[in-house]
């Protein structure tokens, strides 16, 4: 049974060029945390244990957390002169719609989610493994953590600029690591479970 409570969270935009810009908004927020997240991946060390699929999810990984704190941040009050007047003065479009915004990262949050779902069960069953079995978990969790640890070294660094940062040498000796760990989960997961004699 639906209740109305659960509209409560709904956006309903006034007007078709309200929903226009709230769609034209989340496409460049999802393009922006996914090129962000391509960005760190080509600074990465190659040679990391990680085979493409699991690259892939990865980056989705990091594009999430990316979008994450791009939301957070946004929450920060902005004290400057200038956006204390936009806030008191009527200049059209000066304010923004906290209901737009966070229906924008709602949308994208479910597109990423959706994505890393769908990918990481076609990658365990075109390998013959149960996607909720608790291997694969443990696996998709390992990925997850690695995309967590990497972007905590990289939140306020420019990607671009990362490649001629002392900072990279880091995060090189981080992401193997943890690649290491994702291909001990990978193996894991591989494993075949044969049932114990009785």
């Amino acid at each position: 049974m639906i209740r109305d409570s659960d509209f409560d969270d709904l956006y309903i935009p006034t007007s078709d060029s309200q929903l226009r810009r709230v769609q034209r908004k989340g496409e460049e927020l999802e393009k922006q945390v996914r090129s962000w997240a391509q960005a760190v991946l080509s600074v990465l060390p190659r040679g990391l244990s990680l085979n493409d699929d699991e690259k892939y999810i990865f980056s989705m990984f990091l594009a999430q957390q990316r979008r994450l704190n791009l939301q957070m941040d946004a929450f920060v009050p902005d004290t400057s002169l200038l956006a204390t007047a936009m806030s008191l003065l009527p200049i059209p479009g000066a304010r923004n719609d906290p209901d737009a915004f966070v229906a924008i990262h709602r949308i994208v949050a479910m597109h990423l989610d959706s994505d890393i779902d769908r990918a990481c069960r076609f990658y365990c069953e075109d390998n013959d493994v149960d996607p909720e079995s608790e291997h694969a978990i443990d696996w998709r969790v390992a990925l997850r953590f690695m995309a967590q640890s990497v972007y905590s070294r990289l939140s306020n660094v420019d990607p671009k600029r990362l490649a001629m940062s002392p900072r990279r040498f880091e995060l090189a000796v981080v992401a193997r690591d943890l690649a290491s760990a994702i291909t001990e989960k990978r193996s894991a997961m591989f494993t075949p479970v044969f049932p114990r004699a009785s």
